[in-house]
């Protein structure tokens, strides 16, 4: 199976070429960044984990721990930025939405289980899509929903035929930020640049399917994200 070409109309292409160069400026905001900051992240990560190994006190462990955080909060940042910024085309393929599940789960339980969230997904069902985009866009809007979620809540993923409804039982998204919950640099929390949704959306987008906010409410949210079931993919 190769990668799917798109068709695009002058106007469309006028329209993409306008998106397009601030992207470009922010691409190489993105790979400075990256460049001056991943490394020396990964210094400091290596190292304070070889401290950690030779501490007994509790309380310098714990501050060790909080530091290691930290920098896995900064590189997600910069992965986030990364992510937004690429524009690479599409490798479309056959893709089993279970397995897609399961990799974003596993890779998110363990953060789930520290603040008592259960992760469970159901159903099944095939698509077509890029495997990787469609992991960064499912992982994001997954931790997503472990973030908006109280301790003990529930985050739910529901498969089905070109589709995966994530439903949490968290807070819901503030209704003034509804409208503009997938614009970047939009966040109802205090930490982050509030791209986690925008890149989850660009990234469904740009293998022909979409991410969408189905409902929410006091009681929790439902996003839904969309592939083609086939290979014919326009746009």
């Amino acid at each position: 199976m190769g990668t799917e070409s798109y068709t695009m109309s002058p106007k469309q292409l006028q329209e993409e070429l306008r998106r397009l160069r601030p992207l470009a400026e922010l691409g190489r905001l993105a790979a400075t960044v990256a460049h001056e900051v991943r490394n020396p992240l990964a210094g400091i990560s290596a190292n304070a984990e070889l401290l950690r190994e030779s501490l007994s006190d509790p309380e310098d462990v714990e501050s060790l721990d909080i530091i290691l955080a930290e920098v896995d909060r900064l590189g997600s940042l910069v992965t986030d930025l990364l992510h937004y910024s690429r524009e690479r085309r599409a490798e479309c393929a056959p893709l089993d939405l279970v397995p897609l599940a399961k990799r974003c789960t596993d890779l998110l339980r363990a953060d789930a289980e520290q603040s008592l969230i259960e992760l469970v997904f159901e159903g099944n069902g095939l698509a077509w899509g890029d495997s990787e985009l469609s992991q960064q866009s499912l992982l994001n809007v997954v931790k997503n929903a472990v973030q908006a979620c109280s301790n003990g809540g529930t985050v739910r993923l529901c498969i089905a035929d070109g589709r995966i409804d994530v439903c949490d039982q968290g807070t819901g998204v503030p209704e003034a930020l509804r409208d503009t919950v997938f614009d970047p640099f939009v966040t109802g929390r205090t930490r982050g640049l509030g791209l986690g949704a925008a890149v989850a959306r660009r990234c469904m987008q740009r293998q022909g399917g979409e991410l969408e906010l189905l409902n929410s409410s006091c009681n929790g949210s439902t996003f839904r994200l969309t592939w083609p079931q086939n290979r014919r993919i326009t746009g």
